[in-house]
């Protein structure tokens, strides 16, 4: 379900009345508050405009798509304060256009953001039952392997998962009909949306070009053989200086995720972020999945082993470490090599995340180079595969003797930033 459905079930569950507005839906909406004199003056024209009695401790106001009215943001403080009056605002976006407001309702907005389903909820949503979730993280905590039954199932919906992504409404089609076609058609919908949304909400040409042609430029540069997103590719002599507003716009909107490059794995890992060479994935794996040949639906879905899965396991991985709270961040250096993932948690420590989508992943040389460096210490070493949990050393030569937790692919969303 989607922020709207789920702001509704709590209204339900929680309050008398839910009073909601949509100032898309309902355009003479934003004339109504714009003429409003007072708050009780607001009030009466909200009622009016939602159909519903707004009573404070009875009502939940709901105002939905806020970015096109914002004078609403204005008056929250004199709703939620004088009024007592508990209000729900959502919108598109919100979190680039809220800038654009009179005055800013410090002290009486607090923002939850909202991230596609995680592989966990993905599950849940398939019927996976709790108490399967619970075995899992059982199993997690005292690195031992998954009962068989239950790997091969988690893994199964992996591989859908890789397909379908985390978007409500591309889910919802998928659990209501199994139909991947009708999945794609919700996905291309979500895809206009988003360009459209470009197009709205960007007033300059220029930048909504480059907007445009970055977002849509990232299936090709993930799948090149170094990830890392290339300017040139944009046009000769273009440098992150004159488009990091363009990426910005894309990173701030969730519409893309960034991962910048450590230049050295240490807490706090922004200190030492070069933020002029990174990666870019798509918030959402079935977005991307979505925008490669559709050939490669029939290779997930059969989890063909001759198909290079890299990005795709690459790009699902960034987007459920973002959904648990991590920042994202990966370490290169010529004489290392390259860790695909370096996070941090809240204790002060940062742990290593490699990503291996084929049957060699106890090769990891770059991991094992870093785990011998004096300079680091690292809390963690993981190796997320396609297989079962599996307990190694680090390596021969490690004096350390640090071991390498190879963990399902799956289960890399049970990750949370306050781990020790």
């Amino acid at each position: 379900m989607g922020k709207t459905t789920l702001i509704r079930r709590f209204g339900q569950d929680n309050y008398a009345n839910v009073a909601e507005i949509n100032f898309i839906e309902t355009p003479q909406a934003v004339e109504t508050v714009s003429q409003a004199t007072d708050t009780d003056d607001l009030l009466l024209r909200l009622s009016v405009l939602s159909r519903t009695p707004i009573t404070p401790g009875e009502t939940l106001l709901f105002l939905d798509e806020i970015q096109a009215c914002e004078d609403m943001l204005t008056w929250m403080k004199f709703l939620a304060g004088a009024k007592g009056l508990d209000v729900i605002v959502s919108g598109s976006l919100l979190g680039i256009d809220v800038f654009n407001v009179r005055s800013i309702p410090v002290g009486f907005l607090q923002t939850i953001r909202m991230y596609p389903l995680d592989f966990r909820e993905f599950c849940i949503a398939c019927g996976i039952p709790s108490n399967a979730m619970d075995t899992v993280q059982s199993c997690l905590n005292e690195l031992r392997p998954i009962p068989a039954f239950l790997h091969d199932r988690l893994s199964d919906l992996w591989y859908k998962y890789l397909l379908i992504g985390g978007m409500p409404d591309a889910v919802q089609s998928f659990i209501d009909s199994s139909d991947i076609n009708k999945v794609r058609s919700t996905q291309q919908a979500i895809f206009d949306t988003y360009e459209y949304d470009i197009t709205k909400y960007v007033d300059k040409p220029v930048e909504r070009r480059h907007i445009k042609t970055i977002y849509e430029m990232i299936p090709s540069q993930l799948n090149a053989e170094n990830k890392r997103f290339k300017f040139s590719k944009l046009g000769e002599n273009v440098r992150f200086a004159h488009m990091q507003t363009a990426f910005d716009w894309l990173a701030n909107a969730g519409i893309a995720l960034p991962v910048p490059r450590v230049q050295d794995p240490e807490y706090p890992l922004n200190a030492h972020d070069d933020l002029g060479s990174f990666k870019l994935y798509l918030n959402d794996v079935g977005l991307l999945t979505s925008r490669l040949m559709r050939d490669i639906d029939l290779e997930i879905i059969n989890h063909r082993s001759t198909m290079n899965y890299g990005m795709i396991f690459e790009n699902a991985a960034a987007q459920e470490l973002f959904a648990q709270g991590f920042s994202l961040h990966y370490y290169n250096r010529s004489k290392i090599g390259e860790v695909d993932f370096v996070i941090q948690h809240s204790m002060d420590s940062v742990s290593l995340v490699e990503i291996k989508s084929g049957k060699d992943y106890t090769r990891h040389n770059a991991m094992n180079n870093l785990l011998r460096t004096d300079n680091y210490d690292f809390a963690h070493a993981y190796v997320f595969h396609d297989g079962n949990v599996d307990i190694r050393p680090a390596s021969k030569a490690d004096s350390k003797s640090m071991r390498i937790e190879c963990l399902p692919i799956y289960t890399i969303g049970w990750l949370n930033p306050n781990m020790a």
